[in-house]
């Protein structure tokens, strides 16, 4: 279950779109300052809609309400259209990202076009994921570019970096603490880096326009949690409520450690990049909220990534090459069985390399071609040093290796004036995979081995501008996704593997109606699509008892609805955010027990609404903005085995939050969630007869979501303000 993988990121790059320009702002962690009237926090959504068809989401992180901890991306994913997030439970535990009812590992995750999976993991942890170089997220749903892969049946998101070269050095330093012993610390500098020009002893970056040449980002964090809130434990009769009692969660803890060091910048037309990203966890992994709890049982994961970027541009194009390397050990132990099958203190290293160089070039008038190629190689081995298979002659030891590589072409084709785009794209996949291990070594009944899979992904994007700020889209693509390395081993905690497991391919439409109105004093953004998606040999997680096991359903189908809208009235003195999907999945197994069923780990429905007020107040050269809001996020009913039987009952939570901008660069802030301290849910059990059963809320069963609880935030940028060159005004 785990999938331990340090976030490092460079500029945000993606190969079949020009790169937009970063909008002029402040560098503090909120955004403070904006044009008056005119900004209303969505120009990083129009640019990519300006770029690409499809439905997809920019979230600029500086623009995000509410205080969130560095290890709270899962709660603003979440809180995207189309994007479910199922956790384990608490700050750091285990969260996996679902879009448009696909599977975790149907989603693939980038930090700036560099693929997040690793060999030891394959489903991303989004708690392994910090914010804190992060300066913008991108989901794309649907339609997904030909940079990040013919695998993404679900969608693809890339995470986009923090890395702003401004004239000025910039210091920044923020602290957090919450309920369940949780806190953090954070530091952060950029430092510009002057350079001799010809004539003179040093350039004068007083004269420089907005940015400096080159900089040199240091960052480091520390987050940490008890994870300790109580808990409706059932004991260990989940049908029988005399054994009940409220619990305290134990072995929920974590600490993370992350240190980054960024050298970017340009020169005329060239830009580049070059990170190294250091990343440690040490956690508790928690067992099912029934009778006793797992006490011994930890996992730590420690890695290494560097991230190297060159790109030169002119004016009919670019071309740029993109590297990666990860170095990944993870040590998973389970000493007396609490957790998995057996005893088992597992030892897996792991080594990533991924190279991709990427091109755009104009074709003929009003086209544009984009190029791309990857490649990627994975090592792991597996140690094995706890004598887990009771003596049947198999040591659990392993070493694996994949080799996968890719092309793909996209046309960029604007008519009609550039109302009408067409973006038809084909990408080629191939992978060589080598698991077959000497006999007597590897997993019991093992059945890895070497074979190659290929996979041909064609898709076509559309879109119509029916007038300014209204445009009809739609795309259809093909995918095909071989099954990942946890899913054909598993890892010994709550994941079992299994080695028989056949590549997916699916099918995806979808087709809808975008409103954009300018942005002003009132400004509107909104969606509504239409989705289907069919599956063949749909890799689905099951639960069985405490364990999740993969399995190969002949057919499946995604279908649904979702919609969007960020409503913005009085200058942004009133924001109104929200979004709903609806799903209907149906299992097409053979199987007649799963035939016609929803597909696990699918809530039919989905809502989230946020609204939030404030007002900025200028006394007399102070000035400070204070801003509050409420939160309401609705998860319906879904179902745990592929034949309908045992569901996770539905549950809605509401949040407030508050903040307060002070001078523009001091940010203080505080959120509730779960204001309500909803810890209970009802639960009807498959056999005939038996009463209603009061169980812990949770997204997996049995693992209960913490009640109420509380985190607040203090940042503060020691970067004045610069004097605004347009009318400007904080908000």
């Amino acid at each position: 279950m785990r999938a331990a993988v340090a976030a490092l990121v460079v500029i945000p790059s993606v190969a079949t779109a020009r790169p937009p320009a970063r909008a002029p702002g402040p560098s503090s962690p909120y955004r403070t300052v904006v044009r008056a009237g005119r900004d209303d926090g969505l120009d990083a959504q129009r640019r990519l809609d300006a770029q690409r068809p499809g439905f997809h989401t920019a979230i600029e992180l500086a623009a995000e309400r509410g205080a969130r901890s560095a290890d709270g991306l899962p709660e603003i994913l979440a809180r995207s259209a189309g994007a479910t997030v199922r956790s384990l439970g608490g700050l750091g535990q285990f969260s996996a990202l679902s879009l448009r009812g696909s599977s975790a590992q149907q989603v693939a995750l980038f930090l700036d076009g560099v693929p997040l999976s690793s060999g030891s993991g394959g489903v991303v942890n989004l708690a392994d994921l910090p914010l804190d170089a992060l300066g913008a997220v991108t989901i794309y749903r649907g339609l997904v570019p030909i940079a990040y892969g013919g695998a993404a049946l679900g969608g693809a998101v890339d995470l986009g970096s923090d890395l702003r070269c401004d004239p000025d050095p910039r210091l920044r330093a923020g602290v957090g603490a919450g309920s369940f012993a949780s806190r953090e610390a954070r530091v952060g500098a950029t430092v510009p880096l002057r350079t001799r020009s010809r004539g003179h002893a040093r350039l004068d970056m007083s004269k420089t326009t907005s940015t400096a040449p080159h900089c040199l980002d240091l960052r480091a964090g520390y987050t940490g949690s008890a994870g300790d809130f109580r808990f409706h434990n059932i004991g260990e009769t989940p049908l029988d409520p005399s054994d009940d009692r409220l619990d305290r969660r134990v072995n929920n803890g974590y600490d993370r450690l992350l240190t980054q060091v960024a050298f970017h910048g340009r020169t005329g037309g060239l830009r580049y990049s070059v990170q190294e990203l250091l990343f440690f966890k040490e956690q508790g992994v928690p067992s099912m909220a029934t009778g006793a709890q797992a006490r011994h049982t930890r996992l730590a994961t420690m890695s290494a990534r560097t991230v190297a970027r060159v790109r030169r541009t002119w004016s009919k194009g670019h071309v740029e090459g993109v590297l990666g390397v990860l170095a990944e050990h993870v040590r998973f132990r389970d000493p007396v069985g609490e957790i998995g099958l057996a005893r088992d203190d597992l030892r897996t290293r792991a080594l990533d390399l991924y190279a991709s160089p990427r091109g755009r070039v104009a074709a003929w008038r009003g086209a544009e071609i984009g190029l791309v190629a990857d490649v990627r190689g994975e090592l792991v081995g597996v140690d094995e040093r706890a004598a887990s298979m009771g003596g049947l002659g198999t040591t659990g030891d392993a070493r694996r290796r994949r080799v996968a590589g890719g092309l793909g072409i996209e046309l960029d084709q604007r008519l009609l004036a550039g109302r009408l785009q067409l973006a038809p794209a084909v990408r080629l996949d191939v992978l060589r995979s080598r698991f077959a291990v000497p006999a007597g070594a590897g997993e019991q009944s093992d059945e890895g081995r070497d074979h190659t899979s290929l996979g041909v992904s064609p898709r076509l994007g559309a879109r119509m501008s029916l007038r300014p700020g209204i445009s009809l889209r739609a795309s259809a693509g093909r995918y095909f996704r071989p099954p990942t390395l946890v899913e054909l081993f598993g890892d010994r905690g709550y994941a079992v593997g299994n080695e028989g497991l056949r590549p997916e391919r699916g099918t995806g439409l979808d087709a809808g109606l975008v409103v954009d109105t300018a942005p002003g004093r009132t400004s509107l953004y909104a969606h509504a699509a239409g989705f289907v998606t069919w599956s063949q040999d749909l890799i689905a997680w099951a639960q069985t008892g405490p364990y999740l096991r993969p399995t190969n359903l002949d057919r499946a189908r995604v279908a649904g609805l979702e919609a969007a809208a960020a409503l913005r009235l009085l200058g942004g003195d009133l924001e109104l955010r929200g979004n709903y999907t609806l799903l209907a999945t149906r299992n097409g197994s053979a199987e007649p027990s799963m035939r016609g069923q929803p597909l696990p780990g699918r809530p039919r429905h989905e809502l989230f609404v946020q609204v939030a007020a404030g007002h900025a107040y200028d006394l007399r050269g102070f000035a400070f903005a204070p801003r509050l809001g409420v939160t309401v996020e609705h998860a319906a009913r879904t179902w745990l085995d592929p034949s309908g039987r045992f569901e996770v009952p539905a549950r809605t939570l509401l949040g407030a939050f508050i903040e307060l901008h002070l001078l523009g660069r001091i940010h203080l802030g505080a959120e509730v969630r779960n204001l309500l301290g909803a810890r209970v849910a009802t639960w009807h059990p498959p056999v005939a007869g038996s009463p209603a059963v009061t169980v812990p809320i949770s997204d997996f069963f049995f693992f209960p979501l913490p009640g109420t609880s509380l985190w607040t935030t203090l940042r503060v940028d020691l970067q004045p303000p610069r004097r605004p060159r347009t009318t400007e005004r904080p908000i």
